[in-house]
């Protein structure tokens, strides 16, 4: 039974609190979105720059965020000449970066602060998913640990200052920089009751969902952590569910869990709410932080406890398996950082 009322809320989520149709005036912000050429991303970019935004569109992939862009561009463009829109949209610029080699993040984190001199939203939205456990990353990791918890580690820690000078800027609304993670309602089903078992860091399971779903634990342990770490800065770390979304994150999966989710898939854009949700909406505050967001927005109303637990500090009386797996981060990523 609390299995059901965690999940369900997340197979058949409310009405969304936010959308492109109410979305607040984004201009001034200058926004981070990794993971953005298609799917979720590509959607919440799309609103972001529609409601005014200088928006990052980060990938690897240079000539599909050409074409992203443009589609995006022409898109808005023809929604205002139809008088579908009335806000004055804002500007997309791409910066390329590939999280399976850690070695290219200090450069992007470079050349972003050579244009900018603040930053108010970090949206850690990239990652892989049902990659088989024999493949690894330039740097030897678990393609899922890597590329979805080591690498936006990594990208997150180098891009504190400027979160944290912005947060700290008297023209900055208070409550208002955020870093939002990205998880996933297999941390309610499937991840082991530590969350992320310490022994799989250096020792990997052989099933590849079974990382997936530990790589999104993992991005909320490390929500928490960063809570801890730039809440007292006015800076908000938390985590969401963006839902069982149809993406193309779904393109390596097996053809039968595809068909078995398909019913309850959301659209992309629909994500895109819940994420909108945890960047914008002016009811979270720092007190909030590292909290979990469901779809479409609202806050999780039934956490595991045994992760609860995991999560904590031992000083808590917890676990403290959230500050291992950011002691281990932190110590496998000192040279790129």
């Amino acid at each position: 039974m609390k299995r059901i009322r965690r999940i369900w809320p997340q197979l058949f989520p409310s009405s969304p609190p936010l959308t492109e149709a109410n979305v607040p005036d984004q201009t001034g912000k200058v926004i981070i979105v990794t993971g953005s050429t298609s799917g979720i991303g590509y959607e919440l970019v799309r609103i972001l720059y529609q409601a005014g935004g200088t928006v990052y569109m980060v990938s690897r992939n240079e000539a599909k965020a050409e074409i992203a862009i443009k589609r995006i561009t022409e898109a808005v463009n023809k929604a205002i000449q139809k008088k579908k829109v009335t806000t004055k949209p804002g500007i997309i610029k791409f910066l390329q970066v590939d999280f399976s080699d850690l070695k290219n993040i200090k450069p992007f984190v470079e050349d972003f602060l050579k244009a900018e001199s603040r930053l108010d939203i970090l949206y850690n939205n990239a990652g892989v998913a049902n990659v088989p456990s024999s493949e690894r990353t330039a740097q030897g990791f678990e393609v899922h640990m890597g590329t979805n918890v080591v690498a936006p580690y990594v990208l997150t820690r180098l891009l504190s200052p400027i979160l944290i000078s912005t947060a700290q800027d008297p023209s900055t609304q208070p409550n208002s920089v955020r870093v939002v993670w990205s998880s996933s309602m297999l941390v309610d089903v499937l991840v082991p009751p530590e969350g992320v078992p310490p022994q799989e860091l250096e020792n990997p399971n052989k099933d590849q969902h079974h990382n997936y779903a530990v790589s999104k634990a993992a991005n909320w342990f490390l929500a928490v952590r960063f809570a801890k770490l730039l809440g007292p800065k006015g800076v908000i770390s938390l985590t969401q569910n963006p839902g069982n979304i149809l993406s193309p994150i779904f393109d390596a999966a097996p053809r039968v869990t595809f068909w078995l989710t398909k019913p309850v898939l959301l659209k992309p854009v629909e994500g895109a709410y819940t994420m909108l949700w945890a960047g914008l909406s002016p009811d979270i505050t720092v007190e909030d932080g590292g909290k979990y967001v469901i779809p479409r927005g609202r806050w999780h109303p039934k956490p595991r406890e045994e992760l609860l637990n995991a999560i904590k500090d031992k000083e808590e009386d917890g676990l403290g398996l959230a500050q291992i797996l950011e002691e281990w981060c932190e110590m496998k990523t000192r040279q790129f950082r």
